[in-house]
């Protein structure tokens, strides 16, 4: 079952406030901590350095879990304590140009393998009128279970949840959950459970 979407109307308050500069590292939406991992890591080859990397990451206020790593620097955009919303937990690892939207949170569980260029999108927009088909904003956490593997290019939107030991084929838009056991093609869903 998929979580509700949160509007990103008045009526609903942002996950946190803006920060004040000193409030783990930022100024207002920049992210001081991050902005410093990048320059001292982020350009190095992809596959050099990568638990200093992650170390960086920890550093910068992410909860990330043991020895997880990534092979690249993760591009991390949203508004506010960003750093708060995304949690990583053990033994995962992240290929080059991991890309997290982190207007809601993302959760990873453990054993995660994440391809190339895989795409998180907390945020989306409900489907409006003829005039204007990008209605009002929305946005909704993501979850990717136990032992999961995200091919390459896969694109994972706003509210869904893969269950554990799912794979998701390389370019795949993820739009709906993902029940457990199931590999994801673009095809209809099979699941794992049949292979045996």
């Amino acid at each position: 079952m998929q979580p509700a979407l949160a509007s990103d109307d008045a009526s609903i308050p942002s996950p946190r406030p803006a920060a004040t500069f000193g409030d783990a590292g930022r100024l207002g939406d920049v992210h001081w901590r991050l902005l410093a991992a990048r320059a001292l890591v982020g350009w190095v080859s992809p596959f050099v350095a990568s638990r200093v990397r992650t170390r960086l990451l920890r550093a910068a206020g992410i909860a990330i879990g043991k020895s997880s790593a990534f092979w690249g620097f993760p591009r991390l955009v949203g508004s506010g304590a960003i750093e708060r919303r995304l949690v990583i937990g053990a033994h995962c690892g992240f290929n080059a140009g991991a890309f997290f939207e982190l207007e809601n949170s993302v959760t990873i569980g453990d054993h995660v393998s994440v391809g190339q260029h895989v795409t998180f999108l907390t945020r989306t927009h409900a489907v409006g009128p003829p005039g204007e088909r990008a209605g009002a904003r929305r946005r909704a956490p993501i979850v990717v279970g136990n032992g999961a593997w995200l091919g390459a290019r896969a694109t994972i939107l706003a509210g869904v949840t893969i269950g554990a030991r799912s794979v998701i084929g390389a370019g795949v838009t993820v739009i709906k959950d993902v029940p457990e056991d199931t590999l994801l093609t673009g095809a209809p869903p099979i699941s794992i459970a049949r292979w045996r």
